[in-house]
């Protein structure tokens, strides 16, 4: 057996060759590790030292989903962290790797094509380890009369994916260093959403500006708080510290840099005049969520599979003087893959009416009765079972909701691994006094225990998995939100652009008075605030 050495890591046998002891600096380069092990050695054990690591939430820790584990492990060390995950039968080396991954990073549960993994995967594949369940092993059988896989990934060179008596499969990914294909399709795939991430941007806006120099493909910021070597790429420390840059002034920056950048929200120009004038904080935030939207959705890697997921939206009303708003808000939203659950909450809402305004939305509407008896808790939770979405998510039918308000939650969960997503309440139209608000008091791109109700996502198999949503007549997000919590599941909040929230004096479930709302207010919008990010301009 040939152990695989890559940069960064350091494998040794143990055992009897049946388990590894492997250290790592970084958490990158464990799952490098992870893809280049295929069919290298069947395991029973691993020990994994990660020398730089710590957690997305106190005392949060992921769950293997590896198959007879008979131990698992966390042992905090130093800056580090050390797993020990052991099973009662051998499995890929690779696929103990990936559980010792999805124990120290969140990955969201896979709602797209199950992917088999063959050998001789580039250490460029890393991307994809926390979803790595499946492999394919010289001389194995198993399933052979059946459809092994949905997607075959293979390396770019490997001429497995020619031959018909291969494992029967729906696609085949191949990957190279930088490219990847499927089909005739060919793909720049250069962003990684657990590493080039928004995580830690704020609402403000801008409050650093860069210039960018390149000698020797190395890429090296300067800017009045000092200087920042990104090197060949941006890396989860240099993530960190570009959370206070606005913008990069650059000529010549690698485009693979600047795309990297970009998905973290950071602007790259080579003109200075063309950036938002530095007290315009809607302005700079609409261009970093612009350019952190493209970035990810373009230079990821889920554009190869074409593996978006559904999404339901799942919406219950008693009133039917909202319906005309709500489906203007519906019919606006951009996302290609959508459906929506319409509970008609009671005898009063005009079911004619909905259904003839349903009929121009470019998505399926199924309609869902529930008596007048039945509490909000129960009424969202009839809707769901109807949901045919890998995702739910729930809209109120009052609030505004921009055309990339979907965009941002899928996304959000992608790079953020949590079972629970939302927007923060950043912006709130407050009917009686007639004006819009920016209220930047929950910071925006983290991990906490609270979003706006209004833009919750979560997966179909983790809203079973918490026993769906709790019978309640109010605080039936608070009451998702502390299930997932208490379970040991994560909560991501991320930015609150493309969402106002409407809050009227009466009518409303929530109990905080409307005078909350006009403290710590940065901005104030006389009427209500207009701007297609929001979907409310014109």
């Amino acid at each position: 057996m040939t152990l695989p050495q890559i940069p960064g890591t350091r494998v040794r046998s143990r055992r009897n060759d049946a388990a590894w002891g492997v250290r790592v600096d970084r958490l990158q380069d464990l799952r490098a590790l992870c893809v280049v092990s295929v069919d290298v050695a069947q395991l029973t054990a691993v020990d994994v030292t990660v020398n730089r690591w710590h957690a997305p939430a106190q005392g949060w820790v992921g769950d293997a989903r590896v198959p007879h584990v008979t131990e698992l492990s966390v042992e905090p060390k130093a800056d580090g962290v050390r797993v020990r995950l052991a099973t009662s039968t051998p499995v890929d080396a690779a696929v103990l790797l990936a559980g010792c991954v999805r124990v120290l990073m969140p990955v969201a549960r896979d709602v797209g094509p199950m992917l088999t993994f063959a050998p001789g995967l580039p250490a460029s594949a890393g991307i994809l380890a926390g979803s790595l369940h499946d492999t394919l092993v010289t001389g194995e059988t198993r399933d052979a009369h059946v459809r092994r896989a949905d997607v075959l990934v293979l390396p770019d060179d490997d001429p497995v994916g020619a031959d018909p008596h291969g494992p029967e499969r729906a696609t085949t990914v191949r990957i190279g260093d930088g490219t990847w294909s499927r089909n005739d399709l060919i793909f720049s795939v250069c962003v990684d959403p657990s590493v080039q991430r928004p995580l830690g941007r704020r609402s403000t806006g801008a409050s650093t500006i860069a210039t960018a120099t390149v000698t020797g493909g190395v890429v090296t910021l300067e800017s009045a708080e000092g200087k920042l070597i990104l090197g060949r790429s941006v890396t989860a420390s240099s993530t960190r510290a570009l959370r206070s840059v606005g913008a990069v002034i650059s000529r010549d920056i690698p485009a693979v840099v600047a795309r990297q950048l970009n998905a973290c929200g950071v602007l790259v120009t080579d003109d200075p005049e063309s950036l938002p004038a530095g007290e315009d904080s809607l302005g700079w935030q609409v261009r970093s969520v612009h350019e952190r939207r493209h970035a990810l959705r373009q230079y990821g890697p889920t554009p190869t599979f074409d593996a978006w997921p559904t999404v339901s939206i799942v919406v219950v009303t008693h009133r039917s003087d909202f319906l005309d708003h709500l489906f203007t808000q519906l019919n606006g939203l951009s996302y290609p893959r959508l459906e929506v659950v319409l509970g008609l909450h009671g005898d009063g809402v005009d079911a004619d009416r909905a259904a003839a305004l349903a009929a121009d939305l470019p998505f399926p509407v199924t309609f869902v009765a529930v008596d007048s008896t039945a509490t909000l808790g129960e009424a969202l939770e009839k809707c769901s079972i109807r949901a045919e979405g890998s995702l739910i998510t729930k809209m109120d039918d009052d609030d505004y909701y921009g055309p990339e308000h979907i965009w941002d939650l899928v996304l959000a969960r992608q790079y953020s691994g949590a079972e629970v997503v939302g927007k923060t309440l950043d912006w709130i139209h407050l009917v009686s006094s007639d004006v819009t608000v920016f209220r930047p008091t929950y910071p925006a791109e983290k991990y906490a225990d609270f979003v706006a109700g209004g833009t919750m996502l979560i997966s179909r198999a983790d809203l079973a998995e918490v026993g769906g949503w709790r019978p309640v007549p109010k605080s039936v997000d608070r009451a998702l939100l502390d299930r997932i919590l208490g379970e040991g599941g994560l909560v991501y909040r991320t930015h609150g652009l493309g969402y106002i929230y409407v809050r009227r004096s009466s009518g409303h479930t929530a109990a905080v008075k409307d005078e909350h709302f006009l403290k710590k207010v940065a901005q104030t919008h006389d009427g209500l605030l207009r701007h297609k990010v929001f979907g409310t301009a014109g």
